[in-house]
This record gives C-alpha cells, sequence and structure tokens, in this order.
C-alpha cells in the first residue's frame, strides 16, 4: 500500500458524516467488493479510498469539488509513486462523486464510487444523513423541503436512487437490504410525524 491508514488520518478534518470513521467504513466495503471482482489492483484501490474525501473540508469552506481537488492533492501526496500507479489513484478519486461528469472507468475507480455510495445508505446512510443535516442547523424534518437540506430531503433527493446507479455486480447485491431498511425507516419516520404511527 502507498500510504498507511495512520498516514492518511492526517488529511482529514471532515464533519461526522465524512469523517475517517467513513473513509475505513468505505475501505471495507471496498475490499467486500473487490473480492468479487477480478483484476483489481489493491494497493491502486486502497490508496484512493484512504485518500478519497481529503478535499471535503475544503469543499465546505470554498465550494471547490472535493473530488477534482482531492485528485490534485493526491497527486502531491504520492508524487514520489509510479506515474500509473498515481494517475490511476487520482482518476478513481475525481470520479468517485454522485454527480460526476467523467464516470468511473477502472474497476479500482467502479469499486471506490460503489463503495462510497453503500456507505450513504442502509443504517449508517440514515445516520449520516442526519448527522449531515445536524452539522448545517437543518431542522429535523421538513416533508416540502422550502429550501431545507434535512435528512429526507436527502433521502428523497439522492439516497433513494443510489442503489440503481451503482456499478458492480456485488455493490447492487449488498445495497439491496440496505436501500429497503432505509425506505422502511424513512416511511416510518413520516408516518410518526403525521402521527399515523
Amino acid at each position: 500500500m502507498a500510504i498507511s491508514i495512520e498516514r492518511a488520518r492526517q488529511f482529514y478534518e471532515n464533519d461526522s458524516a465524512h469523517d475517517f470513521d467513513h473513509v475505513l467504513r468505505v475501505l471495507a466495503n471496498a475490499e467486500r467488493i473487490a473480492a468479487s471482482e477480478s483484476g483489481v489492483d489493491m494497493a491502486v484501490l486502497r490508496t484512493a479510498v484512504l485518500l478519497h474525501d481529503i478535499a471535503r473540508a475544503e469543499q465546505q469552506r470554498t465550494g471547490k469539488d472535493h473530488a477534482a481537488e482531492g485528485a490534485r492533492r493526491a497527486r502531491e501526496i504520492l508524487a514520489n509513486e509510479p506515474p500509473a500507479f498515481v494517475q490511476a489513484v487520482s482518476d478513481a478519486i475525481a470520479s468517485h462523486r454522485f454527480r460526476v461528469e467523467k464516470p468511473p472507468q477502472s474497476i479500482e475507480a467502479k469499486i471506490l464510487y460503489d463503495a462510497d455510495k453503500l456507505d450513504s445508505i442502509g443504517a449508517v446512510g440514515v445516520a449520516r444523513a442526519f448527522a449531515y443535516s445536524g452539522y448545517r442547523g437543518e431542522r429535523l424534518w421538513a416533508e416540502d423541503g422550502n429550501g431545507a437540506h434535512t435528512a429526507f430531503q436527502e433521502f428523497k433527493r439522492k439516497l433513494v436512487k443510489l442503489k440503481d446507479k451503482l456499478l458492480t455486480p456485488s455493490a447492487r447485491k449488498i445495497a439491496e437490504q440496505r436501500h429497503q431498511f432505509m425506505v422502511a425507516f424513512f416511511e416510518q419516520m413520516a408516518a410518526e410525524v403525521r402521527g399515523e404511527r
């Protein structure tokens, strides 16, 4: 591995929805997916996972795309590594966002994308949505939105779509149960907010 977990940890100062615990969960997801895929360069994959959100805090401060900026910073961090390795890591980081112009091409980039999205659904995904909403000072619930970025709005706009956007068969299989849990959770919460349950 070109970068250790300990070294990667020093690059993170993010909110609790995108902190280093998120990175470690994405790494576990990526290793699980990779076990079902062939031709995966695990050094590229692990390095890309460990560095994929290093520019997230900067995006919060400046509005710069964290994937593009993270890819740039990864090239600096890995400057002493072979150029092909650096390019593969950088490309994977640059294409890991849900809203991305250039979709992931390599198997490592596809696995990073999928592993990151799996951490956005299921029980962990629900918890992260509420953590991020709280970090932004949003209300607990706003069904209609009205400009709010509540956890429910994140679910309606993005999270409910993720399982159909995954790129690898193994990630799609993992996503099924997580998706069902998440849908059931928000249905239950909506019913409770309305006083129906």
